[in-house]
């Protein structure tokens, strides 16, 4: 597998959005493609933690360089993020989903689930079954434990748009893209509107 050239980064979010879709993310040899994601604009979007300015921790992050790894924790859970665009230009794609592919037996030990729909369905979940923590906010992607490899959509899957889960400003926005009918995805049942 082809690590994704460090150009990918620079790409607006909502450009890179559909076309992170299918990439395989790895971590210490487990991982998966990559099925569901959401895009944050920083200081444009309402959903953003950008939106309000630069002062604090989670705001500063945004404005990193492209390729860098954002990991935070909410409810519990640690969140895995990939900063895009220029830096000091914040913008971000939230990884929601994965297929499992490597690691599999792995990633359900983590997890403590035998079905692998159940391993990576959702934000959190994902980077369980990956053990991927705070500890590795900041890191660059490839550079570090966290690797973005080259992947594709596979033949008659196509991708979908919806509004972002989990937040109260922008949810309404269709910055959320995923491929249609996958069954590892946060939320089932999910066609493009």
């Amino acid at each position: 597998m082809k690590e994704v050239s460090n150009r990918f980064f620079l790409l607006d979010p909502l450009e890179a959005l559909p076309l992170i879709l299918g990439k395989i993310l790895l971590v210490n040899n487990t991982g998966g493609r990559i099925v569901e994601a959401e895009a944050y604009l920083g200081e444009t979007d309402p959903g953003s933690f950008a939106y309000k300015g630069r002062k604090g921790v989670k705001r500063d992050a945004l404005y990193r360089p492209p390729g860098t790894a954002f990991v935070y924790k909410t409810h519990g859970h640690s969140l895995l993020n990939i900063i895009f665009m220029e830096e000091e230009k914040p913008g971000a794609i939230l990884i929601r989903a994965l297929e499992p592919l490597y690691g599999i037996e792995e990633m359900k030990s983590r997890r403590g689930k035998s079905r692998e729909k159940d391993l990576c369905s959702g934000p959190g979940k994902l980077t369980s079954a990956l053990g991927i923590t705070v500890e590795m906010d900041g890191t660059k992607i490839n550079s570090g434990p966290i690797k973005l490899m080259e992947g594709n959509l596979r033949d008659g899957e196509r991708i979908g748009f919806s509004g972002r889960i989990g937040i109260r400003e922008g949810a309404e926005l269709p910055y959320r893209a995923f491929i249609i009918n996958s069954k590892f995805l946060s939320r089932r049942g999910d066609s493009n509107p």
